[in-house]
């Protein structure tokens, strides 16, 4: 692997962890900036170099470096929000995927595919991430609706994230013309 790309899968590590940082607290699950660097990752660096990113971000937290938004270390496994986590690498992934398949057959990815991958790729994050706080709140948390769990891990962020998904777009767009992307 290429000393760039090392570098780039360690910058989208990092900045999803700044991301974690900066929140808005709400019940159970937080809004934060995790899913816009979880969505740029698979956009810029591709599937396998965005997941590979996400992955890195995910082990750094399990091995107990305080980059989660609440809990690290093995604990973070029992956290209503790790299945978001774990969604972030499936993100990278999906979106980096359709990333390529737009521009293997466009010659370029637009601005509206680069926004249909990343919304596709944050879907995968809420698919893991609402499944596992689903089984979370019902194994330890004494039980939860699937209403319930939908309007925790789902209806209050899902908004934010098609603007981040916006967002995540345009800089990858604007990054791709100046040669930053793999």
């Amino acid at each position: 692997m290429k000393i760039k790309s090392m570098v780039l899968i360690s910058t989208f590590a990092v900045l999803t962890a700044v991301g974690a940082r900066l929140t808005v607290p709400l019940p159970v699950i937080p809004f934060t900036l995790q899913t816009l660097f979880a969505m740029l990752a698979g956009l810029v660096l591709g599937p396998k170099k965005g997941a590979a990113s996400q992955l890195l971000y995910m082990a750094m937290g399990l091995a107990g470096i305080p980059v989660f938004t609440s809990v690290c270390g093995p604990a973070a496994l029992f956290s209503p929000s790790f299945g978001y986590i774990v969604g972030f690498s499936l993100c990278a992934l999906i979106g980096g995927t359709l990333r390529d398949y737009f521009k293997k057959k466009r010659g370029e990815a637009t601005r509206a595919a680069l926004f249909a991958a990343a919304l596709a790729g944050v879907a995968a994050t809420y698919a893991v991430g609402v499944a596992y706080l689903y089984a979370v709140l019902n194994v330890w948390g004494g039980g939860a609706t699937l209403f319930k769990v939908l309007s925790i891990g789902f209806l209050t962020t899902a908004p934010g994230d098609v603007i981040k998904a916006v967002v995540a777009a345009e800089i990858a767009r604007r990054l791709a013309k100046y040669g930053i992307s793999e």
